[in-house]
């Protein structure tokens, strides 16, 4: 674990990158996947400095990307970049920044440029995942729709039309008006249990998909007048 004083100053910096007003990707998220990061990293005998530091930093310039609707701007490869710079200006080793930046480069479902290939990397993965999914990622999900001025839930007549028509081959958006709390849970957190890297990660991900499984398939009968 970190050192009380580096562990204010790197909070002290990435207060400077989080909104505490986001509950999807602000301060709280940080938190939570900070809180799991470390508990699977125990579980998984992993490096916990480096979890820690990567797990705080992870996000920053999620927002970023979020906002600017640039087509190639990746939070993760530009905020890993940003990364290194304050990780070396603290004075770190250059084998710890690199596996902090390492760690923030492969912690995306969405695109899987790059895979984890650390146990740190891993518990940074399925602990953010973690967060994508269950009654919080349900609520971070209806976050994100309304964040984004979108309906919450949306009927496609062809999910797969639909995917060609808005989705990137990297699984960005095109057009974030276009979609909704339900096609993100049929295009993308559906799957996330599936792609856990540690034996923890993959124990804490079953229950939480069976949550929102429920979920969408009581909101979408709900919905179409059918329950």
């Amino acid at each position: 674990m970190l050192a009380e004083p580096l562990r204010t100053k790197v909070w002290e910096i990435a207060d400077s990158y989080y909104s505490k007003h986001d509950w999807a990707h602000g301060r709280s998220h940080i938190e939570r996947v900070l809180k799991m990061a470390i508990e699977i990293g125990k579980q998984e005998r992993a490096d916990l400095e480096i979890v820690e530091l990567a797990a705080i930093l992870h996000d920053i310039f999620q927002n970023r990307e979020a906002h600017a609707s640039i087509e190639g701007f990746r939070h993760e490869t530009e905020g890993s970049k940003e990364v290194r710079k304050i990780l070396a200006k603290l004075g770190l080793a250059d084998r710890t920044v690199d596996a902090v930046c390492h760690c923030i480069e492969s912690h995306r479902k969405r695109s899987g440029r790059t895979e984890p290939q650390t146990i740190e990397a891993k518990c940074l993965f399925d602990a953010d995942k973690l967060d994508c999914i269950g009654a919080i990622g349900t609520i971070r999900s209806t976050f994100v729709s309304f964040d984004h001025k979108q309906e919450f839930y949306k009927e496609v007549d062809d999910i797969e039309a639909y995917r060609r028509r808005n989705i990137r081959q990297d699984g960005t958006i095109i057009d974030s008006a276009l979609h909704s709390s339900n096609l993100e849970y049929e295009l993308s957190l559906k799957a996330v249990a599936n792609r856990m890297y540690t034996e923890t990660g993959r124990r804490l991900a079953k229950e939480r998909a069976a949550f929102m499984d429920e979920f969408y398939d009581r909101l979408g009968k709900e919905m179409k007048g059918t329950m």
